[in-house]
């Protein structure tokens, strides 16, 4: 026989349809198709009655179809690579063909068992990647071309027919057969044909208002593509729902009648079908994520505060919080929810009530039909915070409600126990007067002190000497590469891989799901109506005096622009302290503002405040210069060893950059982008407090500004720059007892100028 028996192994591909493995073995010889049941898989914490229902669906049809060409699925029980030694010696296995998987710890051992065995026979095992998840990655660099290369890629044809191997077939097992618990949720049937016509109906019907509709537990049902379990279970490929999605989309703009919401709507998709594998990729690159906190600097952070009861209300749908139990009993219900819902109960479990991710998540992998375990362990340290590279999102479960099902149907469809609760307070019933006689429960904690609480925690953690070194490594190995994402898309579409310089265009409102830092700590809001973006942990007058620029059109476009930035580029200085200036320095207490152009640009440098380094970083020429001036300056100044000018702020120098970002090793690249005008922002405010202010200009651009300070009481000291280039022109120009001289003469307190010798900030 032509290449002796070729053993085709299904694991998460249960279809024939762009089926590699089974395309390539049959060109072979006889085909052995196989399916195991693996009783360490089937007794898994994640695995419940409702997977095995819909895997049964799957293989009666997998069996179907491969019957259809000529041979049937070989079903067996055990371990795998003993099941697949058994029908190595029986049936003269020559070759061994499958589709590498990105599952759980189980699968990964299993799979390095299966490599082992191969090789200790001299047998071909032959793994054909299924997406765009690549094994022994490094780092992102270079992930998205790939994906694009083998998502774009011609779908493997169906075998003509298939030479059967002779193969006992055996037959699908019951519940009760394999110990597995049956379940009472309903859920659709599984199989190929089911998840095509899944995929038609979405892209050609249900999927119109997709990106509008997606969020709400409400219209999602319908809106979203609902082919996760179809993925999950491999009754349909990725590659042929990208292609079907971009056929889609190419017929929807060549149709001048068509809907123009089926546009953004099949662009949001496919972006979602990149973070597919974009998520898978961080479970394979880095396995043990699925039992330990991902960043290590933040381990520790929850483990060892575990609330038994909070844990037992979230699970049972008794938390108080409408939302969260409405959406816990349609997932214990039906094994699906929206992601933004999923988002929300894991947020409320792990910030809200502070529960370590691990266990909510085993409970959350094994009540989702379409449990997907990279996807699934990736959000659920996103969504705790212990990734280090995404801003901290918490969701608010009484705004989400509001926001979300505005009406209160969703909530009243899942929680009869509301049935007679007004409309004014479906979202908080807790504030109805008729609470009392509900049968059901108060709040479980106060949502905005649990959620403030949680912020100061991880805003703690975040603080530690470690972390930034593990967030940049974390981003290294698994950050997105917004900017190669981009160029494969333009070269598939046969695109010049850089397109000419257009206007920038104003931003479009997405809910972007970032794996970024978003240094504005907001997330998206459903409306498009502009609404201020506020940075987080401004000081209350900051907030007041700047609250037109962060409401402002070009102040949204400038958060889009830095949110495709941090994803493409490393950007100065980290998210966090981005505003440092602002939260150091509160407006009603600026005595002096000392201009600067942008940050430093080299790793570890810039914390915000202009001309300052981090603690144990090396003080830099033009700082140097400062501290020489201040020598001649102030009889007794002593320059410290470090150039963290924090002292200075607390006192109220405002330590002002009129950039307030910069690319790694690229000074003055996010110059024009917007930061100008919200610093002229700034220094218009500091003009118009009435006590005097001596503001420093040190160069041709600071002294710019000069047009912008108005008010007579103030007093502007101008020179040339410390940088070394013009540092002769700036020694002996005296600024420091200069500012105190005229602080004093308007019953104003001088600047202690002098540094602590150990940094502090």
């Amino acid at each position: 026989m032509p290449g002796g028996t070729q053993l085709v192994w299904f694991k998460k591909d249960l279809r024939v349809r762009d089926h590699a493995p089974l395309r390539e073995a049959a060109r072979r010889g006889p085909v052995l198709p196989v399916f195991i049941y693996e009783p360490e898989q089937l007794t898994h914490e994640e695995f419940a009655g409702h997977h095995l229902t819909y895997l049964n669906d799957c293989l009666r049809e997998l069996d179907a179809s491969l019957r259809a060409l000529g041979t049937p699925l070989v079903v067996r029980i055990g371990e795998a690579a003993t099941v697949l030694e058994e029908l190595r010696a029986a049936h003269d296995v020559r070759a061994v063909w499958a589709h590498e998987e990105t599952g759980n710890g189980v699968s990964f051992a299993r799979d390095r068992r299966v490599r082992a065995w191969a090789r200790a026979r001299g047998l071909p095992l032959t793994e054909v990647p299924q997406n765009g998840v690549i094994r022994r990655m490094v780092n992102r660099d270079g992930w998205a071309a790939t994906w694009e290369e083998r998502l774009s890629a011609p779908p493997a044809p169906v075998p003509d027919a298939l030479r059967p191997s002779g193969a006992e077939p055996g037959r699908l097992y019951t519940h009760a057969e394999l110990g597995v618990p049956a379940s009472t949720k309903v859920i659709p049937p599984g199989g190929e044909a089911g998840a095509h016509v899944t995929l038609r109906s979405f892209l050609t019907a249900r999927g119109v208002n997709y990106m509008r509709e997606m969020s709400s537990p409400l219209s999602a049902q319908s809106s979203c593509s609902r082919l996760s379990a179809p993925l999950a279970f491999g009754t349909v490929s990725l590659r042929e729902v990208v292609q079907a999605t971009r056929v889609r989309l190419a017929q929807v703009q060549a149709e001048p009648d068509a809907d123009p919401r089926w546009v953004r709507s099949l662009r949001s998709y496919e972006s979602r079908l990149h973070w597919h594998c974009h998520f898978m990729q961080r479970l394979e690159s880095q396995p043990d994520m699925e039992f330990r906190t991902l960043n290590r600097a933040l381990e520790g952070l929850r483990e060892h505060e575990w609330n038994q009861d909070f844990y037992d209300r979230w699970q049972a749908a008794q938390t108080g919080y409408p939302l969260i139990d409405a959406c816990m009993r349609m997932l214990r219900d039906t094994g699906w929810l929206n992601f933004r819902m999923r988002a929300l109960l894991v947020s409320f479990a792990t910030q809200h009530l502070w529960l370590h991710w691990r266990r909510p998540g085993l409970f959350l992998a094994r009540e989702w039909l379409d449990n997907e375990p990279g996807i699934h362990w990736s959000q659920m340290q996103m969504q705790s915070s212990t990734v280090g590279i995404n801003r901290v999102r918490i969701y608010s479960p009484t705004r989400q409600a509001r926001e979300q099902d505005p009406d209160g149907v969703f909530l009243r469809r899942w929680l009869p126990e509301l049935a007679d609760v007004p409309g004014d307070f479906i979202h908080a019933p807790w504030e109805w007067s008729g609470a009392g006689r509900l049968k059901y429960p108060p709040p479980i904690v106060h949502e905005h002190e649990a959620g403030r609480a949680a912020r100061a925690r991880i805003a703690a953690a975040r603080a530690s000497p470690d972390f930034e070194a593990e967030a940049r490594r974390i981003y290294v190995t698994h950050g997105s590469r917004k900017k190669a994402d981009l160029r494969a898309e333009r070269k598939a579409k046969g695109l010049p891989e850089k397109s000419p310089p257009t206007p920038r265009p104003r931003a479009i409102k997405r809910n972007i799901m970032s794996d970024q830092p978003d240094l504005f700590g907001h997330a998206p809001t459903p409306s498009d109506a502009p609404k201020a973006i506020v940075p987080a942990g401004l000081p209350d007058s900051w907030q007041r005096a700047l609250e037109g620029e962060f409401a402002a059109p070009y102040f949204r476009e400038l958060k889009d622009y830095l949110v495709r930035e941090r994803r493409e580029q490393t950007i100065y200085p980290p998210a966090a302290d981005v505003f440092n200036a602002l939260r150091l320095t509160p407006l009603e207490d600026v005595k002096v503002l000392i201009l600067g152009q942008d940050p430093y640009h080299r790793p570890g440098q810039a914390h915000g405040l202009s001309f300052s380094v981090r603690p144990g970083v090396p003080v830099p020429p033009s700082l140097r210069n400062i501290y020489k001036e201040l020598v001649t300056d102030l009889p007794g100044f002593t320059p410290p060893r470090h150039g963290s000018l924090t002292t200075w702020a607390a006192q109220g120098v405002l330590l002002l950059n009129a950039v307030l970002t910069v690319r790694e090793g690229q000074p003055n690249t996010h110059a024009g982008q917007g930061w100008e005008h919200f610093t002229d922002a700034v220094i218009r405010a500091v003009n118009d407090q009435p006590g005097r202010v001596v503001f420093i200009l040190w160069g041709a651009y600071a002294r710019k500004k000069k047009k912008l300070i108005t008010a007579p009481q103030h007093v502007i000291l101008e020179s040339a720059h410390p940088s070394p280039l013009s540092v002769a022109n700036f020694l002996g120009t005296r600024p420091f007892s200069r500012t105190n001289a005229a602080l004093e003469e308007a019953g104003r307190t001088p600047i202690d100028w002098q540094l602590p010798t150990r940094a502090e900030g």
